[in-house]
């Protein structure tokens, strides 16, 4: 099977130690989720559970370890000892018919499915928070710069108004912007400090000195079909329920044909006269009859299991999987296109008219009110930008976690 760029991420995660980067330098999204591959405990427990099922795999397959039974004979009046020699195998029906072989099988898909199901959450988990991160620490900035930008308009407006061309009670209204977008910034600076210690649990190092890059992804694809496909591969959650159906309905049979067949043994033995003048071999085979024990105990247990992977996949029985896989890859490809114009299209043209308007205040070809209407719609749009982005990406990894595996993957 093809590896995929999660188990790639994986496995560099697992053979290389965290890089070392330097506090200036900006991280990418991709460099944190390779240090959140490292050291998240979520993908602790998930190779811990993983390797349960490997050990479950491992005790299904092996044979009882055999039985030998020697014995030393010797006749009552003379000389030298014999011997009585017995072999015996326990062997169960569903392993001369292949039940358990197939049972192992289908539980190696499942824990295999389940871990890289694991690993997808734990990607999109720290893409979600270094988003956040990310987003809060541009947003706290934009409040500080604005701050900062009306403290001088309001100075400008002062000057202004003292040469009479301004109303002096324009500065009122960047004075009042000043203060409030100061006490905005300390409440997102408040947030990006619970944010960053969530991100740093995930990762196991600091980000109160770090600088992010703004996530960048590819665009989401617009064939379904291709997405379909590729979703038919993946370890996403409706492929996981498929194979625990099938590993519960193999466990059942491994049940129902132990409970049927009686446990029997094959013998080989051999005996030999205190004399050594008589020797005897043979085989023959040892039953355990099903009388008191019909394996009943494994057989509610595998039944239970049965009913309630059945009834996990009953959840998803009227949802088409075509349906959904199109309706989230509009909605991630809509808003992917909606963050992308805010930030090529939407916010140049908007900075640029307030740099114009601002120049043409100076020249007193526009009053204070002007400059700060525009001012107020750059940063109500700058503010549109960021959630737009956040948008795209929690509609990305909705899209991703259906699929199962990452969008940038999909060829």
């Amino acid at each position: 099977m093809k590896k995929s760029i999660i188990w790639q991420l994986a496995i560099v995660a697992i053979l290389f130690s965290a890089p070392s980067y330097a506090e200036t330098s900006a991280l990418t999204l991709d460099q944190v989720i390779k240090e959140s591959l490292q050291k998240n405990t979520s993908l602790f427990r998930a190779q811990r559970d993983f390797e349960d099922r490997m050990a479950d795999v491992t005790e299904t397959t092996l044979l009882d370890n055999p039985e030998l039974q020697i014995d030393a004979v010797r006749d009552k009046g003379e000389g030298g000892t014999g011997t009585d020699l017995e072999f015996t195998q326990s062997l169960k029906f569903s392993q001369i018919s292949g039940a358990r072989g197939g049972y192992a099988q289908a539980l190696a898909n499942v824990a295999s499915m389940e871990q890289k199901y694991e690993i997808l959450q734990v990607i999109n988990e720290t893409t979600v928070l270094y988003t956040q991160v990310w987003l809060l620490s541009e947003r706290k900035k934009l409040y500080e710069n604005y701050a900062d930008d009306a403290d001088k308009m309001k100075k400008l407006v002062k000057e202004s108004s003292g040469q009479g061309q301004t109303s002096p009670a324009a500065s009122h209204l960047f004075s009042s912007d000043a203060a409030k977008l100061r006490a905005d910034a300390n409440a997102v600076d408040a947030e990006l400090r619970q944010v960053r210690t969530e991100l740093a649990r995930l990762t196991g190092r600091s980000f109160q000195q770090a600088k992010l890059e703004r996530p960048a992804f590819v665009a989401v694809p617009d064939n379904t079909e291709r997405l379909l496909a590729f979703a038919q591969t993946q370890s996403n959650l409706r492929n996981v329920i498929k194979n625990r159906i099938q590993a519960a309905e193999r466990r059942l049979n491994v049940a129902q044909q132990d409970a049927a067949m009686p446990e029997f043994g094959p013998r080989v033995f051999y005996s030999r006269s205190p004399n050594g003048d008589d020797q005897s071999y043979g085989i023959g085979v040892a039953l355990r009859i099903p009388l008191w024990n019909q394996n009943d105990a494994e057989r509610k247990r595998a039944n239970a299991e049965l009913r309630q992977a059945r009834s996990e996949a009953d959840l998803y029985a009227g949802l088409p999987q075509q349906e959904v896989i199109g309706e989230l890859q509009q909605s991630a490809s809509a808003l992917q296109s909606r963050a992308d114009s805010y930030f090529d299209n939407i916010l140049p043209g908007y900075r640029k008219s307030y740099e114009l308007t601002r120049s043409m205040f100076r020249q007193g070809q526009a009053d204070a009110l002007e400059v700060w209407q525009v001012r107020e719609k750059l940063l109500s749009s700058e503010n549109e930008a960021l959630d737009a982005l956040a948008q795209a990406v929690n509609a990305r990894g909705a899209l991703e976690v259906e699929l199962g595996g990452k969008i940038e993957e999909v060829r």
